[in-house]
């Protein structure tokens, strides 16, 4: 079960903090635009710590397959 420790609100994204008790970190972040998930062993905690702090990207890519269903996608 996770237990959730905190929610950071910065001024570019957000970010949730959880962690199990096994001791490792999740992270969720999100914007506006876009959202990324990291999972972090508990030794890690300086790498989550940098994780969290950097924005989401502003620059996106996509690829699109023809005969791909845009929906499904």
């Amino acid at each position: 079960m996770y237990s959730t420790k905190c929610l950071i609100q910065f001024v570019t994204h957000a970010a949730h903090i959880q962690v199990r008790p096994n001791g490792t970190i999740t992270v969720f972040k999100h914007n506006d635009c876009s959202c990324d998930f990291q999972v972090f062993a508990s030794e890690d905690n300086l790498a989550a710590s940098d994780y969290i702090m950097y924005a989401l990207p502003t620059t996106y890519y996509r690829v699109t397959v023809n005969g791909d269903d845009e929906e499904s996608v």
